[in-house]
């Protein structure tokens, strides 16, 4: 008898084993095209539960591996029915629920994802996704009946709850910073505010409604409750604002009616989700207590202001803004904050196949990482090793490096180089250099007839001393090739060229020639730590490190590293970190693939950074937990006399990899990997007993009539005795 009227019974079937041979599925495939048949469909009841606040335009969808569900396309997934008010152990949840016809031929993968339309403009954006390392799926021999998921949560003993931000598809981020109560206060005494900042659209008035329309529309979406106002553009636009305060270990949400509190000691920092910046002007209202207000007596309106967009030019900046009474309409005080813009990229392909951005598995070993290939430029007896080459990079390859740490910054002309130091610094007296310093530095040749004085200072160099500073944003690349070394490493080995290994040690090499698996010699398995460079200002005024105010759109600079990385970089292992929170920042929200770290620096330093969320470190972990970041990198001294902070960012879920001079020693690094820290990043990761000399800094000089007799020889004589043959 057939058993028709048990199908809806809930039983297990055991998943099919894939093969792990990548060329398994493909002759499967090819041997199965003749015999392929009409794929079954079945009409599938999708039912989620989401237990988190929801706007009134954000709902429940789907993205799977079929064309039914979109193929996880952010831009074609399945939208879910809202159902009505749902309880759920005196809470309230969102229930959505959606039947889809979907194949049974083979199984369904999807995952859910928490989305906010615009019905008029017919647009979407991704608010939240589900990020489990292996999704949700629909195996051929499961039936029809099964529990209503949970959002964030797999059907699995133990599972935990995933999920992340989405990143820039069709919106666009705008952040403003009001930390440390930037207020100036006119005639009046300071009292502690709240600031409640809207996000607004302007719209021209219709002529023949002058007295019923205003010329000001706020985003909010409480619209969409009151049926006799008619839907608009303007009513419908998509925009958001979470706050967040950085002193505290929480992640961005809503603001309440009266405003985020905006004393001394707090650091607000604003997250609007805006689909059409380029027409959002934002509100910011002002509220207080009375002064003697009673324990549950509601703040008051005490002045509002007005930010345009014609005032948010460039992707980052600070704007000073007037405030007027809520009363008088008259001016009140001013305030000061920054902003910055995360704009998206569209030549770069997201999906909701998968995330990295912050999976670490669970029992993987402890990664050693080459600090800039073999650790900073060092001598070992007449040998130079020189940071951030190819020939670097390949020694820690061949010394079981797991990842190699690298710097990068961009050219005048935009190209990506491998460099670290923000400038170069030319020797006004090459003669005395080349006498006095060429055992302790490293020296590097330019020539006469590309580089003069004057000319470096016509292309944004600065004098400083003896030298003159010349900033590497003000250097297109042809002008680095024409540099050459002093000094380098013997050859090894009778395999190679000595042109070749000459051109392999040479400073500046392009990020894009490191993922040539052909020529660079550096296979997928070896990942890369990209550090992408971006000078800060410190806590004493200045630019760090002989560096500059940059000259490049942030939006840009970025923009331009990751789209070589996505195009290039395949199935490598990828770390993004910077010094810097809006480069984390930028990195984290405009891809959501490979995960961000945020760098810090020595706490016992005299000198910090300026910006407060990477000069403390108790903002720098608050800050990345709420930026949803894979972690941070800390440097060695900082773990080994805070060790609990360690535990802290791992209770926040985040990892933790550890640079600096400490990890040289192996006692240390043994430490660290005691500790929980999934990288330890040291030098001289080619020879474990730490040998050599580190040589103080880089050098250039001009290749002039006085010195060339002396550079050209010292050069021809290194060629004799490190390549084994004379030209």
């Amino acid at each position: 008898m057939h058993r028709w009227f048990f199908a809806n019974e809930r039983e297990e079937c055991v998943p099919k084993v894939e093969s792990e041979d990548p060329n398994a599925g493909a002759e499967s495939e090819t041997g199965n095209v003749e015999k392929e048949e009409l794929p079954a469909y079945t009409d599938w009841p999708f039912c989620v539960i989401v237990r988190k606040p929801l706007e009134e335009n954000e709902f429940a969808a789907i993205s799977g591996n079929c064309d039914e569900l979109g193929n996880w396309d952010p831009k074609e997934f399945i939208m879910m029915e809202k159902s009505p008010t749902y309880c759920e152990d005196n809470y309230r949840a969102h229930k959505f629920t959606a039947t889809i016809r979907i194949p049974r031929n083979f199984d369904i993968e999807y995952r859910y994802c928490i989305v906010a339309i615009d019905p008029i403009l017919d647009v979407s954006i991704i608010r939240f996704w589900e990020v489990h390392p292996v999704p949700r799926v629909i195996r051929t021999c499961h039936n029809l009946l099964k529990k209503c998921d949970c959002f964030g949560v797999q059907n699995i003993e133990g599972a935990e709850y995933k999920v992340d931000r989405g990143w820039t598809t069709n919106e666009t981020f705008v952040q403003f910073q009001i930390f440390n109560a930037p207020f100036i206060w006119l005639k009046h005494t300071p009292r502690l505010l709240y600031v409640h900042l809207q996000p607004m659209f302007e719209s021209e008035l219709d002529q023949c409604a002058m007295g019923s329309m205003e010329t000001v529309r706020l985003t909010t979406v409480s619209i969409f409750n009151t049926h006799t106002v008619k839907e608009t553009v303007q009513n419908t636009q998509l925009a958001f604002t979470e706050v967040v305060n950085l002193q505290h270990a929480v992640k961005l949400h809503f603001q309440v009616p009266s405003g985020a509190r905006c004393g001394a000691e707090d650091l607000q920092l604003f997250h609007c989700t805006i689909y059409s910046p380029e027409s959002t002007l934002y509100r910011l209202d002002l509220y207080t207590f009375a002064n003697k207000a009673a324990h549950d007596e509601p703040p008051y309106h005490y002045g509002y202001g007005f930010i345009y967009p014609k005032q948010l030019i460039n992707s980052e900046g600070s704007l000073r803004l007037k405030i007027a009474c809520a009363s008088t309409h008259r001016p009140l005080i001013e305030m000061s904050l920054k902003y910055l813009i995360i704009r998206p990229l569209p030549t770069i392909k997201c999906d909701l196949r998968r995330s990295f951005a912050r999976y670490w598995r669970t029992g993987h070993s402890v990664m050693e990482v080459g600090h800039r290939g073999t650790g900073p430029t060092y001598r070992l007896n007449d040998h130079v090793y020189r940071e951030n080459t190819l020939y670097a990079f390949r020694r820690a390859h061949l010394n079981h490096a797991g990842m190699i740490e690298l710097d990068v910054m961009l050219t005048k002309d935009a190209q990506v180089v491998v460099f670290h130091d923000f400038s170069l610094k030319f020797a006004q007296n090459c003669v005395a250099t080349l006498q006095n310093m060429a055992d302790t530095n490293d020296v590097i040749v330019f020539p006469y007839e590309g580089f003069n004085r004057l000319k470096l200072l016509s292309m944004g160099g600065v004098k400083r001393g003896e030298y003159i500073i010349m900033p590497i944003q003000s250097m297109t690349y042809d002008d680095l090739k024409l540099a050459s070394v002093l000094r380098f490493a013997g050859i090894e080995g009778c395999n190679i060229s000595c042109e070749q290994f000459l051109a392999d040690q040479q400073p500046f090499c392009l990020l894009s020639d490191l993922f040539d698996l052909k020529n660079s010699g550096l296979p997928e398995t070896l990942g890369f730590n990209i550090e992408i460079k971006w000078p800060q200002q410190e806590s004493n005024q200045r630019w760090e490190s002989n560096s500059f105010k940059p000259s490049f759109d942030r939006n840009i600079y970025v923009d331009t590293i990751l789209e070589i990385v996505f195009n290039l970089a395949g199935k490598r292992r990828i770390f993004f970190s910077s010094f810097d929170a809006d480069i984390c920042q930028m990195v984290r929200y405009k891809q959501n693939y490979y995960p961000v770290l945020l760098q810090i620096v020595d706490i016992d330093k005299s000198v910090q950074y300026l910006d407060q969320r990477v000069g403390v470190l108790d903002n720098a972990v608050y800050f990345s937990h709420s930026m949803e970041f894979f972690g941070l990198s800390l440097y060695s001294s900082v773990l080994l006399k805070r060790p609990l902070t360690l535990g802290l960012i791992r209770e926040l879920h985040m990892q933790v990899t550890i640079w600096g001079s400490a990890n040289n020693k192996e006692a240390i690094r043994e430490k660290f990997k005691r500790y929980g820290a999934i990288a330890i990043i040291f030098d001289r990761i080619d020879q474990r007993d730490q040998q050599g000399e580190v040589l103080q800094e880089i050098i250039c000089c001009i290749d002039s009539p006085a010195t060339r007799g002396e550079i050209v020889a010292t050069q021809y004589m290194e060629r004799i005795f490190k390549c084994r043959k004379r030209f």
